[in-house]
């Protein structure tokens, strides 16, 4: 539950939620309506209904949701205008393609930038509070001991020299773009400048409320397909569900105690993707999913990867190691999250939802490597004819 006085009607009270179509800012408009408070979301395009229509079926969306186009680097002098009269900034959307190329770290650097330069210029009324998605990818990675347990104080490390694991420009565009936020927000006039509070959450899963493919989405989906993901990769990551992502930004949104602060939103639990592979085995295999038992050795996932045969298969090589353990203490205590929900709850519900939104098919048997060919007794082979000519031509 949101804690705010009990005298302020919500109603009145503007929450600006960028990218408000994507997996997490769907969640975030959600539970800000469900709160009673009035939403200004920006999408790119209200032409496009799949992005759009989930937003405005939410209850609530009739009279409490405003949509507005606005591009992250596109018409940046637009921002001012888009932000004006919104108390709170929730800035969520950012780029997250499986592949990130450069453009992806051009994007989220910008884009973060130009939202937080726009909200200072915003007056009557000022703009009290950013929330800024960030990821645990600005936090973990580049680190050779992966062992150890990650929090706050540490930042992924984007030095290219040295003998420690590569890191691919999604962690790069999220560790830039939050760098960039801080160093934006301490250049700012302490006595006039908004409050900025940075959440990094760990790998998403959860309910999807719109058909939209992202990236959590469609790597669970890969899963579910034995013909999309044959083997699963000795990766460890930490999970959290999107409600609790959600729950966090509005704790954050209102709470003192996590002004300037960044935090860790994750399960405490480390999770390996065996481990989500025997969750999906365990409840949909009876359902007639085909999710692949094999467990990829490393040195075989790197040399398929040198091939470039499957582009995906680079962005994991990097992942490959240890078990790798998140802190949400702060999470706790500053933002009081309590109970998180457990990964494989979260897990199977997500593809409860995508199998609702047909984001998620039963593959045919008969397309699959070994139902393609009729098994065939022995006493069937000796009686079948040799030659040619003694066989029924249909």
């Amino acid at each position: 539950m949101i804690e705010q006085p009990m005298t302020v009607d919500r109603s009145k009270t503007k929450v600006l939620v960028t990218g408000a179509s994507g997996y997490v800012a769907l969640h975030c408009v959600k539970q800000l309506l469900d709160a009673g408070y009035f939403v200004r979301g920006t999408v790119r395009s209200l032409k496009n209904a799949a992005k759009v229509d989930p937003l405005r079926k939410m209850e609530g969306a009739d009279e409490r949701l405003e949509l507005v186009e606005a591009d992250l680097v596109e018409n940046v002098k637009q921002w001012p205008n888009v932000i004006q009269g919104c108390e709170y900034v929730l800035h969520v959307a950012s780029p997250w393609p499986i592949i990130a190329d450069e453009s992806t770290i051009k994007v989220a650097v910008d884009g973060t930038l130009n939202v937080l330069k726009a909200a200072s210029k915003c007056h009557s009324p000022s703009v009290k509070k950013i929330v800024l998605t960030s990821s645990c990818a600005a936090i973990n990675d580049g680190h050779k001991n992966s062992e150890r347990v990650f929090d706050e104080t540490c930042w992924t490390n984007l030095n290219e020299e040295g003998d420690h694991p590569a890191v691919d420009n999604y962690a790069k565009s999220k560790t830039l773009a939050e760098k960039s936020a801080w160093d934006y927000w301490n250049s700012l006039d302490k006595r006039g400048r908004y409050q900025l509070t940075v959440l990094n959450p760990t790998f998403i899963t959860g309910p999807v409320l719109s058909s939209v493919e992202h990236g959590s989405a469609t790597i669970i989906s890969r899963m579910m397909d034995i013909r999309t993901f044959l083997a699963v990769p000795k990766v460890c990551l930490g999970f959290v569900d999107v409600r609790d992502v959600a729950r966090a930004h509005l704790l954050a949104m209102v709470s003192s105690k996590s002004d300037g602060q960044r935090i860790l939103v994750t399960h405490d639990r480390p999770v390996w993707f065996n481990d989500v592979n025997n969750w999906l085995s365990k409840e949909f295999t009876s359902q007639g999913f085909v999710i692949s038992p094999i467990v990829t050795p490393n040195w075989l996932l790197k040399l398929y990867a040198k091939t470039n045969i499957d582009p995906k298969s680079s962005a994991v090589v990097h992942r490959l190691g240890g078990e790798l353990r998140f802190s949400n203490k702060k999470s706790l205590e500053l933002l009081e999250m309590g109970d998180y929900i457990d990964p494989q709850q979260s897990t199977i519900e997500m593809v409860y939802s995508m199998m609702e939104k047909r984001m998620v098919k039963k593959p045919p048997l008969g397309k699959l490597p070994f139902f393609n060919k009729k098994k065939t007794s022995k006493r069937a082979k000796q009686e079948a004819p040799t030659d040619k000519s003694e066989q029924n031509v249909v």
